[in-house]
């Protein structure tokens, strides 16, 4: 009941949000989306297949070369809503409701900021739609190895949007790059922003030193080193931790799955923390 609660429902309300930016807003403004839908919805132009079906084929693809290339530990985030939101997809756009701006770029910016705050609350609790990220990690691992993945999404997304071309306008490609802008910004700031800003962070590695550098150099905060005993194996390891907010703790947890180090972490969500450093709370807050 617990993960209904936490997990599914905000799923099932990122997935509507997303449904409803692209058709209530971005169909009946007439203007393309990006990505995997923006590619979707190019096929239903030119063969008049449903963007939600065609939707569903795609991501069928992106999962069976996710398990091939990826492991089977990389699709367990992305299956779920792989499954649903092409479902959800099709169901809202039956339902007939067109929010149309007579002025482009305001339907743009409004579309950009239901996308990006519901796609935000799914990747905020670890889950992902399996688009271009999914794509991006798979062209990573088995063509692009010693590419940034940012960049291979770049280029992806680029590809994707010459692909666009073919059935709609550069004027509407425009408004969707705008819209793909806002889009980010907005997931970005719900990933970053909502919820706990600090967290704790437990982590057991045999990489102490790269991740030690990582968090030093990198993020600038300083950790707790300790000797812990696994109970499976017996065997003494090296415990790390250390308090950082949301936005550094992606980008270690970025680092980690970009280095293939096989750690045991443990995320921590903290009500105050209180020291000198300048994220933290001070001891003579008195309203704390």
């Amino acid at each position: 009941m617990k993960k209904i609660k936490h997990t599914y429902v905000p799923l099932l309300f990122s997935c509507i949000m997303c449904s409803i930016a692209v058709n209530w807003v971005a169909v009946p403004n007439e203007f393309a989306v990006t990505g995997v839908t923006g590619l979707a919805m190019t096929v239903q132009k030119l063969t008049g297949i449903h963007y939600a079906a065609v939707s569903y084929f795609i991501a069928l693809l992106i999962l069976v070369a996710a398990l091939i290339v990826l492991g089977r530990g990389e699709i367990s985030n992305i299956i779920f809503l792989s499954i649903l939101y092409p479902a959800v997809l099709w169901a809202v756009s039956h339902v007939r409701l067109a929010v149309v701006f007579e002025e482009k770029l305001i339907a743009v910016a409004l579309f950009g900021l239901i996308y990006g705050v519901g796609s935000g609350i799914a990747y905020r609790i670890g889950y992902s739609y399996g688009g271009m990220d999914t794509l991006g990690k798979i062209l990573r691992k088995s063509v692009f190895k010693t590419w940034e993945l940012r960049t291979i999404m770049l280029l992806a997304d680029s590809v994707i949007m010459l692909i666009m071309l073919s059935a709609y306008s550069l004027d509407s490609l425009a408004y969707s790059f705008v819209g793909q802008l806002i889009f980010v910004n907005s997931m970005n700031y719900v990933i970053f922003n909502w919820g706990p800003k600090m967290y704790e962070i437990q982590i057991v590695s045999d990489w102490t030193e790269d991740i030690e550098s990582f968090v030093i150099q990198n993020i600038q905060k300083s950790l707790t080193l300790h000797t812990v005993k696994g109970g499976f194996s017996g065997e003494n390891k090296v415990q790390m931790d250390c308090v950082c907010t949301s936005a550094e703790y992606i980008k270690l947890k970025e680092f980690i799955t970009r280095n293939d180090h096989d750690c045991f972490i443990r995320v921590i969500p903290l009500m105050y923390v209180f020291g000198k450093h300048a994220d933290f709370h001070k001891l003579a807050d008195e309203n704390l």
